[in-house]
């Protein structure tokens, strides 16, 4: 078949050229090109399979027991961790939604609390200001805060005893006098009391961070006169409201602690 086809080949012009250049030598070993064919065919047809048993190889791994044993050990560990932070992101998840709705129940509830102010009479339910009645710290302030104009009908320039609570000391440096700060409701209304400097002391001035009055006689010897927190009468002339101050000028202590002061 082989002989015939090239027989046929060689009847062709182009065929005869070909051969002419050396084609002959083709036909004069025809065994030669028929197992250059049938080599490269089985080529061919064996390299999938090369190529196959090569992956085989390569998938195929064979390790000891132990190293085996140690890989599956730690291939648990991991599983197991894995499991573990699953259910610890689980746990955030859950702390951060907790968190959440405990915001909003805080935003929720009001943080103001209801305060409580001192009440004081009405003043035209008042009786006539009769000399030695005593008013309180906080009825003055609130006359004043709500009604200046009469407040200062009823107190101004009227010598008056006001009871209060003592909220701080004000001891200028370099002067004998001092004041005496009395407690009221309202921060934007004080209640002021000038001080007249007692004789019988060389000095006045607070101690223990300014809550403690105490007077100084010859010989160093301090005596303590009052603190913050005390209780006391105090009677001075009533000068008005004046930048947010009811101020009363030449005081002078009537009581401490609801007994008889020192006129100090």
């Amino acid at each position: 078949m082989i002989f015939h086809t090239m027989r046929t080949y060689k009847k062709s012009p182009l065929i005869n050229t070909w051969l002419q250049r050396g084609g002959s030598r083709r036909e004069n070993n025809p065994n030669r090109f028929s197992g250059i064919l049938i080599g490269r065919t089985l080529t061919l047809l064996l390299l999938p399979v090369t190529l196959a048993f090569s992956i085989m190889a390569q998938e195929t791994v064979t390790i000891p027991k132990s190293r085996l044993e140690e890989l599956q050990r730690k291939e648990a560990e991991l599983n197991s961790l894995k499991g573990d932070l699953k259910a610890t992101k689980g746990e955030n998840l859950q702390l951060k939604k907790q968190h959440q709705e405990d915001v909003v129940k805080i935003s929720a509830t009001p943080h103001t609390q209801p305060v409580v102010s001192h009440v004081s009479p009405p003043m035209a339910s008042l009786p006539p200001l009769s000399a030695g009645d005593i008013v309180g710290a906080m009825d003055l302030a609130n006359y004043y805060r709500t009604d200046a104009a009469a407040a200062d009908h009823r107190f101004r320039k009227q010598l008056l005893k006001v009871q209060g609570e003592i909220s701080a000391f004000e001891k200028p440096p370099f002067i004998r006098d001092y004041r005496i700060l009395l407690k009221t409701d309202d921060r934007e209304i004080r209640v002021v009391c000038d001080m007249n400097p007692p004789e019988q002391y060389d000095a006045m001035f607070t101690v223990k961070h300014g809550s403690e009055l105490v007077g100084q006689k010859s010989g160093r010897n301090r005596v303590p006169i009052a603190k913050v927190g005390d209780k006391v009468i105090i009677e001075g002339q009533c000068r008005g409201l004046s930048d947010g101050t009811v101020k009363l000028s030449s005081c002078e202590f009537k009581s401490i602690h609801g007994a008889e002061a020192r006129r100090v």
